[in-house]
């Protein structure tokens, strides 16, 4: 059977796929269609805080502690996030189990209690959360180069962050005010992988009050999606002193295409042959031919209409930069990038990230949970209307199977350049910018 969506008449929609084994079970993801880009300057951090609150009780079961003991005493798993588009809940349980934990589901999150001591005692978790994130240089980095990838758009805002708690600007009324306007069925996709065929889904789902008409609270700012990342001529580059970090964090990124084109496909596979594999052209430069680095990777990240490339690597100060004729980390990551943009990739390095694909993707396959969260994105941010929904596992033979040398050619001239280019390089010494840019001269030569 193929993906199925329905939409009931209260707007609430559900995304079935059956699952492609008989084990007897669920996977339930509960997608609510608000997240951090929605957020303006005085609610930032509204998203994740809801998230949390959701867990600290609800009209039918008051205590948090209860939550946990509903799911665990059945043995399902239960957990939720907060990414920069939407904020998610997620359970996998025994298949008999569906109707009993969508009940607990609705009501933690149509009926939080909210109540205003736990919301005092778990905003000094969220500062500890944000406070550990502040004192990790991955954590740093990431978060300033998407900063500088996205910069004029919604998603340069991170999801959370120390500033958003140690301003004052987040308080309680309007966080209960964000949680009220948004958390309605209207607003919400479930996403499901069971063995129990989709009719008798729709039975179980029609038994709980997600497909009641319910009245929702109109917002006072419409929330809206800004994508007008600002334009630049020529690289980026961000330089963070951190004290404490004695090794160089180097994050080189290019903005590139959203999640509804399809040169994401082709972007993947030559991520695999960049870096994405221990056989990548990073890993295998930087560390198995020069010993330079531990580790080194490239990664793909996609929204509706934009998304970034990164190369990233970590090394120790003496590494980093040319000193007496030896060959440094930060010149052979930009050699490695003007050689990719000047030569492209070879026939064999696109065969073997094919394989490479294909094979992983039939391996993610064991857990249902891909397909659960790939529908629910799907849906989400993808274009249905047009046709059938494409199954995870049929990504390979539809998109990826046909991508040719050329196609990987086209799209290494179209984002490639100095002008889709920031750079972002952490350390608690770092060396001059003057120095930084004259090493990336080469780039668009």
């Amino acid at each position: 059977m193929s993906v199925v969506l329905k939409k009931y008449p209260n707007d609430f929609q559900i995304v079935y796929e059956k699952s492609l084994n008989n084990l007897p079970l669920t996977s339930l993801f509960l997608i609510c269609d608000i997240g951090p880009v929605y957020e303006y300057d005085k609610i930032r951090g509204a998203s994740h805080f809801v998230e949390h609150m959701c867990f600290k009780g609800s009209k039918k079961i008051p205590h948090s502690k209860d939550i946990f003991l509903k799911y665990s005493k059945i043995g399902a798993y239960f957990n939720a996030y907060t990414c920069k588009r939407y904020t998610c809940y997620t359970v996998k349980c025994q298949s008999e189990y569906i109707f009993h934990c969508l009940n607990i589901l609705y009501d933690m999150l149509m009926n939080s209690l909210f109540n205003k001591k736990e919301y005092e005692k778990e905003e000094k978790v969220i500062v500890e959360e944000n406070n550990n994130n502040s004192n990790d240089p991955d954590s740093i980095i990431d978060s300033e180069i998407e900063r500088m990838l996205y910069k004029g758009s919604s998603y340069e805002f991170p999801i959370d962050d120390l500033e958003y708690h140690t301003s004052h600007t987040l308080n309680y009324n309007d966080v209960v005010e964000f949680y009220k306007t948004f958390y309605h069925p209207n607003n919400m996709i479930l996403s499901i992988v069971s063995d129990v065929p989709f009719h008798n889904i729709c039975k179980i789902i029609e038994k709980t009050l997600f497909t009641k008409k319910t009245r929702s609270k109109m917002p006072s700012i419409i929330p809206v999606i800004h994508n007008g990342i600002t334009t630049q001529h020529s690289p980026e580059f961000k330089l963070i002193e951190k004290r404490g970090i004695t090794n160089i964090h180097l994050n080189i990124g290019f903005r590139i295409c959203g999640k509804r084109s399809f040169d994401k496909f082709i972007l993947d596979l030559l991520s695999i042959i960049m870096g994405n594999s221990l056989t990548g052209r990073l890993m295998m430069l930087l560390r198995e031919r020069k010993g330079l680095v531990y580790g080194a990777y490239t990664s793909t990240d996609y929204n509706e209409y934009s998304g970034n490339f990164t190369f990233y690597t970590k090394t120790k100060r003496s590494n980093f930069l040319n000193h007496n004729g030896k060959e440094s980390v930060l010149y052979l990551m930009i050699n490695l990038i003007q050689n990719m943009i000047k030569n492209g990739v070879t026939i064999k390095e696109l065969e073997i990230a094919k394989g490479s694909f294909k094979g992983n993707s039939v391996i993610q396959l064991q857990d249902i949970v891909t397909q659960t969260k790939y529908n629910g994105e799907y849906v989400l941010m993808g274009d249905v209307e047009k046709g059938k929904i494409v199954s995870y596992k049929d990504i390979y033979e539809k998109y990826i199977d046909g991508i040719t040398l050329e196609d990987i050619r086209r799209i290494i001239k179209l984002y490639f350049t100095s002008k889709n280019m920031c750079v972002c390089i952490l350390s608690e010494k770092l060396p001059s910018l003057e120095k930084i840019k004259k090493e990336f001269e080469i780039i668009d030569g």
